[in-house]
């Protein structure tokens, strides 16, 4: 009886860990009803082949149950949504160049380690524990009798139980304060399935009936005039309108505000919904330059399954040089080439020779220096330019000075200076709220640079849109944050900004409301209405 409690006990706390992710903490629940189930069953069974078979069948598939909560877990931290296996099996290479990079690849593997120990651990014990129930020294003692009888239309009841609640789910049948988080985790992802099934189909359908539309169409009202779009990294509306971040964030935007307001440039902000929080930075790009919001990595696949016009195409039969600037690429990126940019400044491609920030290749104030000096200034057409900015990437680690002398950071050696400074990733990582103040404070770093360059370079005959690329992950906005970005649309010629007042921003750096009517496909077809003559997308 004693076996029986504790093997009872382990496996009701290891099911009752499957809820953790969805409540992000403990879930209001004691009592898992597949503990009760297997508990009972391996009870009644004789020992031999069939029951420590058995036992390792059930142990493998609580492992295969506790490596899908982890990843629902980091999906719901990083991404701010539920796991779906279907869209995000081919994520895994991201995930892994994500944690090298924050933590290297020695921490990375000793991490994997003890991931894999824990794993193995867990299925030992379990497939160990069951066998025992139903084993003893010689298989000469059985479990008693009456326990047995007991057991047997418990068990029964909840193997029918356990199918109601796989096809209706559990939990809206089990009692107050219990659960079967194992049939509801297989039946949350079957649910995600179909529903990913549905929105692959549809996606391909838009893609299938936006194809004429998508053709390359000029934009002569923005016949040369520059137009810059700076993304933000991890820059959402709670960055404005959370209480923890506004403190730091809200006086950053009013003095931008000021400057620009110095420098005789006019600004107004709205709002958008991004397609991804938490990252996938590349989603929020497709997006804004096809007219289409795309939202899964599979979309994106199904995006550039073909050639297609985008906003890259549209500037450039408008007259435009193009070019995208990615600090964080790293590797071959033939996504990128895709898109038909006249120019890809990837990492390799900056004259950088500063030091690296932990993920952050180099400083976004950097960045805007080189592409003023090597991009702009070397164009003789007018220029039509998205710039992927990092600094306000995680591990938000140093937080760097804005340099108020842009002729000196030349090839970025001086910031050789604050290569030592700041705490590592991982001590800051040890202190939630730590993270979240260095957080705000690079948020506020890469706005200040954006605006200060803004302040500087831009003129009449720019139009200069300043942009979070998407909210950041849950551990910073909390599970139930707006996708929502703040969009600054900057320009010395104030007829520039008239279309975008029409669609409801308003003079300023704040942004008018926490939810977005429109999403990030908008802004090519509102370039379209405003700036080429014809329809586009509302």
């Amino acid at each position: 009886m004693l076996r029986l409690l504790l093997t009872f006990v382990a496996l009701n706390a290891v099911l009752l860990g499957l809820e953790l992710p969805r409540y992000a903490g403990l879930a209001p629940y004691w009592l898992a009803w597949e503990a009760v189930l297997l508990v009972g069953l391996f009870a009644l069974l004789p020992s031999g082949r069939l029951a420590r078979g058995l036992a390792w069948l059930a142990g493998g598939l609580l492992l295969a149950l506790v490596v899908l909560a982890l990843f629902d877990a980091l999906t719901r931290a990083s991404l701010n949504r539920p796991l779906n296996l279907i869209q995000d099996w081919i994520l895994l290479d991201a995930v892994y160049q994500l944690v090298t990079g924050n933590l290297g690849w020695v921490a990375t593997v000793l991490l994997g380690i003890v991931l894999i120990a824990g794993l193995v651990v867990v299925i030992w014990g379990a497939a160990r524990g069951l066998y025992a129930l139903g084993s003893r020294a010689a298989g000469a003692r059985r479990v008693p009798l009456p326990l047995a009888v007991g057991l047997l239309p418990l068990a029964v009841g909840l193997l029918a139980l356990g199918l109601v609640g796989t096809a209706a789910g559990m939990r809206d049948v089990a009692p107050a304060g219990t659960v079967a988080p194992a049939a509801g985790m297989v039946q949350q992802q079957i649910a995600a399935g179909q529903a990913a099934i549905a929105e692959n189909r549809a996606f391909r359908a838009r893609l299938q009936q936006s194809r004429e539309q998508a053709g390359a169409q000029p934009l002569p009202g923005l016949a040369g005039v520059d137009v810059i779009l700076g993304l933000v990294e991890s820059y959402g509306v709670s960055a404005v309108f959370d209480e923890r971040y506004a403190p730091v964030i809200v006086p950053g935007l009013e003095s931008i505000g000021d400057d620009l307001d110095a420098a005789g440039l006019h600004v107004v902000t709205g709002v958008l919904e991004a397609p991804i929080a938490g990252g996938q930075s590349w989603l929020a790009q497709a997006s804004l330059l096809s007219g289409l919001q795309v939202r899964y990595a599979g979309h994106y696949d199904a995006l550039q399954a073909e050639p297609r016009d985008t906003l890259v195409q549209d500037f450039q039969t408008t007259g435009h040089r193009t070019a995208m600037l990615a600090p964080a690429i790293q590797l071959d990126w033939p996504e990128g080439r895709w898109f038909g940019w006249d120019r890809i400044v990837d990492k390799h491609d900056f004259d950088y020779a500063g030091p690296p920030f932990f993920w952050v290749t180099m400083p976004d104030q950097y960045t805007w220096s080189f592409f003023e000096r090597e991009v702009r200034a070397t164009s003789e057409d007018a220029v039509f330019a998205m710039l992927a900015l990092v600094s306000s990437h995680a591990p938000w680690t140093p937080i760097l000075p804005v340099l108020e002398d842009w002729d000196a950071i030349g090839d970025g050696a001086i910031f050789d200076q604050w290569a030592d400074q700041g705490p590592a990733p991982e001590t800051l990582w040890r202190d939630f709220g730590r993270v979240r103040e260095y957080y705000a404070e690079s948020v506020r770093y890469s706005l200040e640079v954006t605006g200060a360059y803004a302040a500087r370079f831009a003129d009449e005959e720019t139009l200069f849109f300043m942009l979070g690329d998407h909210p950041a992950a849950a551990l910073i906005t909390g599970q139930d944050a707006s996708w929502a970005v703040p969009v600054h649309v900057i320009s010395g010629d104030p007829e520039l900004l008239e279309p975008f007042r029409a669609r409801g921003f308003v003079p300023g750096m704040l942004p008018p409301s926490e939810r977005a009517e429109h999403g990030f496909d908008a802004l090519r077809g509102w370039l379209r209405d405003a700036f080429g003559g014809a329809p586009g997308k509302d």
